[in-house]
C-alpha cells in the first residue's frame, strides 16, 4: 500500500523538479533579451511621442509624483531642449496602465502612447486608437483635465470611451500627472 502511494509520488515530485529548473534555464537564457527589446520598444515611444528630437537624456527631477516612472529630456539636434517626454503608471480597470506622454517646451502635449496594460480587449482597449489618445494633443500644462460620457465642449474634456469610463479615467489621469510634473519642472513649482 505505501509503495503505491510512495512510487508515483516520486515519480511526479522528478517530473515537476525537473520541468521547474528547465523554466528556470529558459527564464535566465531569456531575461537580458527580454530587458533590451522593452527598452528599445521604449525608446521607439519616446521616439513617436516627441518626433522632433534626436536625442533622449533622462533627469531625476525632484518632487514630482510617483506615478511618473521615468522623466526625459527631449533635444533637437543643435542641442536645443524642445520638450520632455514622461513614462507614467496608472490604475485602469485591469490593472496597471503604462503612458508614454510627449509635452513640448510650449506646455502642449505632442502625444500618448499606452503600452502595457490588462484593459478589457474590445473596450479598454481602444484606448490606445488615435480617436481617443488624439484628443490629448488639444491639452496643456494649463489645462485641469476631466472625463465626460456626452459630446466635449472644451479642449481640457477628454470624451470617454463608450463602456470604457474608468479606462479613460485612468489614461487622462496619467496624462494629467505628465502635464503636472512638466509644470513643476518648468516653472520650478512656481
Amino acid at each position: 500500500m505505501w509503495n503505491s502511494i510512495i512510487k508515483p509520488t516520486l515519480v511526479l515530485f522528478v517530473v515537476c523538479a525537473v520541468i521547474t529548473g528547465a523554466l528556470a534555464y529558459v527564464n535566465d537564457m531569456t531575461q537580458d533579451i527580454i530587458f533590451q527589446r522593452t527598452q528599445q520598444e521604449q525608446e521607439q515611444f519616446r521616439k513617436d511621442v516627441m518626433g522632433n528630437a534626436d536625442r533622449f537624456v533622462q533627469v531625476n527631477p525632484a518632487g514630482i509624483s510617483d506615478k511618473v516612472a521615468g522623466v526625459y529630456e527631449a533635444y533637437s539636434q543643435d542641442g536645443t531642449i524642445i520638450g520632455y517626454v514622461m513614462d507614467v503608471k496608472t490604475k485602469g480597470y485591469g490593472g496597471t496602465i503604462s503612458l508614454t506622454v510627449g509635452v513640448n517646451t510650449d506646455g502642449q502635449v505632442t502625444g500618448v502612447i499606452i503600452g502595457d496594460n490588462n484593459e478589457t480587449p474590445g473596450l479598454g482597449s481602444k484606448a490606445k486608437e488615435p480617436g481617443f489618445t488624439g484628443q490629448f494633443k488639444e491639452v496643456n500644462v494649463n489645462h485641469t483635465l476631466s472625463v465626460v460620457k456626452q459630446n466635449k465642449k472644451s479642449a481640457n474634456e477628454i470624451q470617454a470611451i463608450s463602456g470604457a469610463t474608468i479606462t479613460s479615467r485612468a489614461v487622462t489621469e496619467g496624462v494629467q500627472v505628465a502635464l503636472d510634473s512638466v509644470k513643476l519642472i518648468t516653472e520650478g513649482g512656481k
